[in-house]
């Protein structure tokens, strides 16, 4: 017992030491929160539309390289592909610290409107896909317009600017590749 009294009592000293030296090291800052807060329901319905919007244009755009007649076209779909794959980089990039993460797949009425457009060749498949396109740019600038105007949320406003500023080069190069009367002819 005196052995047990005797260590303790050496002990102390040493750990009023240790207590005051000044090079032990700082506890490390805390780490920052990880997740953002997650998105209201208008601009999750946004993220979703937009999302969707990509990945039918995208799909369009690789089938119009076996399918299409004209160069133009081609040219034409090479740009929405490249364009659309970085728009749709960019939403994940804002959109993965919420906890979303984006389909690859699109939605059943678009795989609908891909087979219907998978079975056109030459001449039809340019004149319906550039019908599709114009569809496609109406709709989702009418998300855009809503989602400039309502969201909080920076990012999502600056990529709908950003998209704004896609769509209406792209509006400018199919009006280039077919005029909007040519392309009405076509019904589905």
């Amino acid at each position: 017992m005196l052995r047990c009294r005797f260590a303790v009592l050496s002990a102390l000293p040493l750990l009023a030491l240790t207590a005051c030296d000044p090079s032990a090291p700082k506890a490390p800052p805390l780490p920052p929160l990880s997740k953002a807060a997650p998105l209201d329901t208008a601009d999750a319905a946004f993220v979703q539309q937009l999302n969707e919007a990509d990945v039918v244009v995208i799909a369009l755009g690789k089938l119009a390289a076996t399918n299409a007649a004209r160069n133009d076209v081609h040219a034409l779909a090479d740009t929405l592909v490249k364009d659309h794959t970085a728009n749709r980089e960019a939403l994940g990039k804002i959109v993965s610290p919420h906890d979303v993460t984006l389909t690859d797949a699109p939605m059943n009425e678009a795989k609908e409107e891909i087979e219907a457009l998978s079975k056109l060749h030459g001449g039809r498949f340019d004149t319906a896909y550039i019908a599709f396109l114009r569809r496609e740019h109406s709709e989702l600038a009418e998300a855009l317009a809503r989602e400039l105007a309502r969201s909080g949320n920076g990012d999502l406003k600056a990529l709908a600017t950003d998209t704004q500023k896609m769509m209406a080069t792209h509006e400018a190069a199919i009006n280039a590749v077919m005029p909007a009367a040519r392309a009405r002819r076509h019904r589905r």
